[in-house]
């Protein structure tokens, strides 16, 4: 009697034959999915009688119809580009065709498409915040770099082009390879690539003269960096606009006559309604449309300069010349006095600058600049080298203060709202329920911070990082940072401190060096907090890996107190305060993660730990307990087994192990093993992966663990000895069990 196809396997091959279907009947226009499940049964018609068997035969209870369970699963397909779906139509993408050349299995098929899922599932966040910023590029008539677009936002690459290729989000086609080639480095059909070359067209990118029947191409100077295309692409048009409105943004002006050191606005500023940049060396007329032309004048007309400076004057100019807009405000100080223009023409060349004119608004009524501006834009100010510096967060704030009309978005005001904790981030976490996740979101709305503790390998920094993004929403890749704490680490480490830079200017030698000058330099702690004042409304994250190992005194410094009051303010170290406090924002969350079985650093002192909510993952107990066991069951389900007969070696060999280690320590719950160890490739890598596991990792922290009680460690848990005891056989070199033990 034949055995009974689990669900997986049934829904393996049903997606199989579908890709199958695609690809000989309708590779181009695809079908819509009711005659493509026609067409599946047609090819295959044993499917449904084995997905009936296989639902008898389950222990988990699916009401799901059998073609709805297949087109949910198809899910895993898109994001792993091998499939699109529009208006309930299928199509079978290039990847998705060489997908069934590389794995003519349908098993492998579906379970290498569930791996690159579950890949894609990890930079879910990430991809998503990319995808918004690639809404914003269409009719701007740009394109960015791929690889830029992954970089900015934290994403794999590889993760990232696939995904797009099968979701297509809007904007998804301006997304190029380096030379701007679409598809770069993916195997498309013909159609794919007329499709491309026909929406470059429509947005006026398309290179037609180095495109060709296999390769299209965007127009170069039509690239832009995906940072400068963000800032510079304007909002959608209103419903009766007859044109969309450019969002205002805000400059940071500096400049001091080279004679006097005066600052410029107390003259030439001021009496010819203008801002200047120095071009000092560069060639009269500097030219450029874009950040790479500007790096080419500066390039040749400055070879002997550092590349750093070079790149930091590019910059400059490039924002003077070509990102700054008219009507854009512009905000210069003298000391205290802050003064607010709005840019109302064209640059332009003289001899040895750039000038713009700018309609001053308040000349005899300068704004305070800490007393009236917006708590955070003196870091901004005070933290740039630069003599031109973009601050359009503040923009808005900044025209109310000159009694002007902001064509901003309003910033929203917050408070930010910690979202419950969901099923998907508990099955992300191989835990039955989301019930322990919420506990810890209760806990963090309550007092803003909170350290997992508990012995090594129970995933604390996982679950920490995990939950940090979940918390942050689609703003994880900017609002969640992660800092390890060691012995040597400091204050000026972490919030801000005196660092040594070499200062460079015209008269710097061929080095870039112009004499030792010292910088008030913003650490993690101070930059998410400067953040997050920014933007009330939003939840930011820092995760603090192995809190315990620093010295928590001399870390934290004055900011102990803030912890605790955070609607309070303390006077900073270094002033950087300048004498109007320095606080925590409400919407900044701490989790931190502590090892409790590291005997070479203390634990926290009590004033520490008043001002945190600790939550223990321990393996004898929820939700550490059943993560392993979970996590083998997705493994098999993976490969298209039956979750229900999963290999359980693992798990009864951890549960041995922390018997035992309960027994030789009973007062001392810190002296267990966590099932991390073994949910890493290493454990499961081809043949004699556990032995070199337990040779390189668990004899190891056993060891560690029984320093000084005399216990022959490598005898006693030798895993020969636990295999025999627990009646597990070791697997042979095909994988099998030892017939000659059946």
């Amino acid at each position: 009697m034949d055995a009974v196809p689990s669900i997986t396997t049934v829904v393996a091959r049903a997606l199989h034959t579908a890709a199958v279907a695609l690809r000989e009947d309708a590779p181009q226009d695809g079908l819509v999915y009711g005659e493509l499940w026609g067409r599946v049964l047609a090819r295959e018609p044993r499917l449904e009688n084995e997905w009936r068997q296989a639902l008898d035969e389950s222990p988990q209870e699916n009401n799901t119809p059998f073609k709805d369970y297949v087109n949910r699963s198809a899910g895993n397909l898109v994001q792993a580009g091998w499939l699109h779906r529009s208006q309930r139509r299928w199509y079978l993408t290039g990847l998705g065709r060489d997908a069934l050349d590389d794995w003519s299995d349908p098993v492998d098929f579906y379970g290498e498409a569930s791996r690159r899922y579950r890949r894609w599932e990890r930079e879910k966040q990430a991809c998503l915040v990319a995808v918004t910023a690639l809404d914003r590029l269409p009719d701007s008539g740009h394109w960015v770099v791929l690889t830029e677009l992954a970089d900015a936002f934290l994403v794999n690459p590889g993760v990232l082009a696939p995904f797009l290729l099968g979701y297509r989000p809007r904007g998804w086609y301006l997304a190029l390879g380096e030379d701007g080639v679409a598809g770069d480095g993916l195997p498309l059909w013909p159609h794919e690539r007329d499709l491309w070359r026909s929406l470059l067209d429509e947005e006026g990118v398309l290179d037609t003269g180095r495109s060709s029947l296999d390769t299209v191409r965007a127009l170069p100077d039509r690239r832009m960096p995906v940072w400068d295309a963000l800032t510079a692409v304007g909002q959608p048009a209103e419903a009766g606009d007859a044109e969309p409105e450019l969002p205002r943004q805000l400059w940071i002006i500096r400049g001091k006559d080279a004679a006097s050191g005066i600052p410029l606005i107390r003259g030439l500023w001021r009496e010819e309604s203008v801002i200047t940049l120095d071009t000092g060396l560069l060639p009269f007329g500097v030219g450029g449309h874009d950040l790479t032309g500007v790096r080419r004048v500066v390039e040749a007309a400055l070879p002997a300069t550092a590349p750093t400076r070079r790149e930091a004057v590019a910059r400059e100019l490039d924002a003077f010349l070509n990102r700054m807009r008219p009507g854009d405000i512009v905000l210069s100080t003298d000391g205290f006095d802050t003064y607010v223009g709005v840019v109302n023409g064209p640059a332009s060349h003289t001899a040895d600058q750039l000038s713009r004119p700018v309609e001053w608004r308040n000349l005899d009524k300068p704004l305070d600049f800490f007393k009236d501006l917006p708590s955070g834009l003196s870091g901004v100010v005070q933290d740039a080298d630069s003599q031109v510096l973009e601050a359009t967060d503040y923009a808005e704030t900044v025209l109310a203060l000159t009694e002007d009309m902001p064509r901003t978005p309003r910033v929203p005001k917050g408070p930010a709202v910690l979202p419950d904790a969901t099923a998907e981030l508990a099955a992300k976490l191989n835990m039955p329920d989301p019930n322990w996740l919420q506990d810890c979101v209760e806990l963090l709305r309550a007092t803003p911070q909170l350290i997992f503790h508990g012995p090594p390998g129970t995933g604390k920094t996982y679950i920490a990082l995990a939950l940090a993004r979940h918390l942050a929403g689609a703003s994880a890749a900017t609002n969640v940072r992660l800092v390890q704490f060691h012995p040597a680490y400091a204050y000026e480490d972490f919030f801000e401190g005196i660092r040594p830079r070499l200062s460079g200017g015209k008269d710097a030698g061929e080095d870039g060096g112009g004499g030792l000058g010292y910088d008030l330099v913003r650490g993690p702690l101070r930059k998410l907090a400067d953040e997050a004042e920014r933007r009330p409304a939003e939840v930011f994250v820092l995760v603090i890996d192995e809190i315990n190992r620093g010295h928590l005194a001399k870390i934290f410094g004055e900011l102990y107190f803030l912890l605790e009051y955070r609607e309070e303010r303390v006077h900073l170290l270094y002033g950087s305060d300048d004498g109007r406090g320095f606080r925590l924002p409400p919407n900044l969350h701490i989790l931190g993660t502590m090892n409790t079985v590291d005997r070479s650093v203390a634990y926290m002192d009590a004033a520490m730990r008043r001002r945190f909510s600790f939550v223990e993952l321990h393996p004898d107990t929820p939700p550490v307990s059943g993560v392993l066991e979970a996590w083998l069951r997705g493994r098999a389900e993976e490969r298209g087994e039956d979750p229900a007969t999963a290999d359980d070696s693992y798990a009864r060999l951890l549960d041995e192990v922390n018997r035992m280690l309960a027994e030789d320590n009973p007062a001392d719950r810190s002296f267990r093993v966590g099932p991390s160890y073994f949910m890493q490739d290493l454990a499961h890598n081809g043949d004699g992966a556990l032995e070199r596991l337990w040779r390189t990792q668990i004899i190891p922290l056993l060891t560690e663990h029984h320093w000084g009680s005399g216990v022959e460690v490598e005898t006693v848990y030798a895993l020969d000895t636990l295999r025999d005891r627990l009646g597990i056989q070791p697997p042979t070199a095909d994988g099998t069990d030892d017939p000659a033990d059946s």
